[in-house]
């Protein structure tokens, strides 16, 4: 191994170290406000209505984000781009904590919402400019797993802030801590990304990701026109959006299911729904590997095996009626296994695949759109189909059989979300890269 190599090599680990870690701090600045839901109506600080509309104003916030900043990623210092996004977002989380008006707070989560978006085109971008295309499934994979490493970074920091400052200034505080928890730790994050994080390999004096003689004759505005114009990119967002809504859905709706439903306490609910995170977490980080090392970088076939276990496991799930514990626990497995599995490849590594290097951030944008109104869309069809009984309990919509089953109109709307993200992905596949 020569001189160069071996900095290669250490400017690799570090890189991809600092987007994994920088990338979960994302997280914590995006899931203070979930975290802090249940605190913020408690104390009368918001109501219900609302917190749902703050909720709705981010997720579409994000959905234009993506392709705004995926756009921009593409032609700047991704090192700076990442670090003021990540500034935004932190001072956005240390306003809210000062309890402003319900108007203010939708705008300002907006503006979150807006500058959470520029954090993965920033690291896609990153990705696709020290990464040959044959080995970037591998640590795309490895950093997704930073969706579940802030998960949990952010449900720890705000558990153990609600108890330490509740005990010692009143539950009032509590929910703001979490807020201005989440602001510190951008802080931290920005400065990760000042030390660690790397905008190109010649930026620091190494030559460039090699690529075809092709590719190499596209500059960024004619590689962002082949993201544009591209269908097997907008196949994968639909096949994203599709997705998205099945995966969202679980993750809105779930817990209400297995109460609702099949007669789970909240407790026994949330321990099933944990699973799939888990699991997901571990098939994430895996998928590109084997993608990589076992099928020549192609993600269509892991993509449809993944997409054909989450029908499975939702069917698992949604149709076999009763509290069976294993029954739910299998289907969670499955269910997440997939998940972590198309996360990483409809969420954006297979629309990277199929454009320049230099037209990364733009493919990840259009991916991510798709995703995340797929997502928005999910949660308003998703509560039309529940509605209220005469005693004020909450009760699901569908159709009833002779034999005293009843087939949810909520089950046929996720089974088939997910089945369709199957047949997009199947008609992308046939696409050439």
């Amino acid at each position: 191994m020569n001189n160069i190599e071996r900095k290669y090599k250490f400017a690799r680990i570090r890189q991809v170290s600092a987007m994994l870690f920088v990338y979960a701090i994302y997280y914590v600045c995006r899931l203070a406000f979930s975290a802090s839901k249940k605190g913020m109506i408690e104390e009368g600080a918001y109501t219900p209505t609302e917190i749902g509309y703050v909720g709705s104003s981010m997720l579409f916030a994000y959905a234009i984000g993506k392709v705004v900043n995926g756009f921009i990623a593409d032609r700047v210092n991704v090192k700076k781009y990442i670090m003021l996004g990540l500034f935004v977002s932190a001072l956005a989380n240390l306003v809210v904590g000062f309890h402003v008006p319900a108007l203010m707070l939708a705008i300002v989560w907006f503006v979150n919402g807006f500058a959470q978006a520029a954090g993965s085109p920033s690291c896609v971008v990153a990705l696709a400019r020290w990464w040959p295309k044959e080995k970037r499934g591998t640590y795309y994979g490895i950093w997704s797993c930073s969706n579940n490493l802030g998960e949990v970074m952010a449900y720890i920091l705000s558990a153990g802030l609600v108890v330490l400052v509740a005990g010692m200034y009143g539950p009032s505080w509590a929910w703001k801590s979490c807020f201005w928890g989440a602001a510190a730790f951008g802080m931290v994050g920005i400065a990760a990304a000042y030390f660690f994080f790397g905008n190109s390999p010649e930026d620091e004096g190494l030559p460039p990701v090699p690529v075809d003689a092709v590719e190499a004759k596209v500059d960024t505005a004619k590689g962002q026109r082949i993201a544009l114009t591209s269908s097997a990119v907008w196949l994968i967002a639909l096949a994203g959006g599709f997705f998205a809504a099945s995966r969202y859905a679980v993750i809105d709706w779930g817990m209400f299911f297995l109460q609702v439903k099949k007669g789970y306490s909240e407790a026994g609910a949330a321990t099933i729904i944990s699973i799939n995170s888990i699991v997901g977490a571990v098939s994430s980080g895996i998928s590109g590997i084997i993608s990589d090392r076992f099928f020549k970088s192609s993600r269509k076939e892991l993509a449809i095996a993944a997409g054909l276990l989450n029908v499975a496991g939702l069917s698992l799930f949604m149709l076999v009626p009763g509290c069976h514990v294993w029954v739910d626990v299998i289907a969670m497995i499955f269910f997440g296994f997939a998940v972590g599995i198309l996360l990483t490849f409809v969420g954006g590594l297979m629309a990277v695949d199929y454009v320049p290097k230099c037209a990364a951030g733009a493919a990840l944008g259009i991916a991510g759109m798709g995703n995340y109104i797929g997502a928005g869309m999910q949660s308003m069809i998703s509560g039309y189909l529940i509605e209220r009984a005469d005693d004020g309990t909450a009760v699901l919509k569908g159709i009833s059989f002779g034999n005293g089953y009843t087939l949810d109109y909520l089950a046929i709307f996720w089974i088939a979300m997910a089945t369709l993200s199957v047949v997009c992905i199947l008609i992308a596949g046939r696409k050439k890269r």
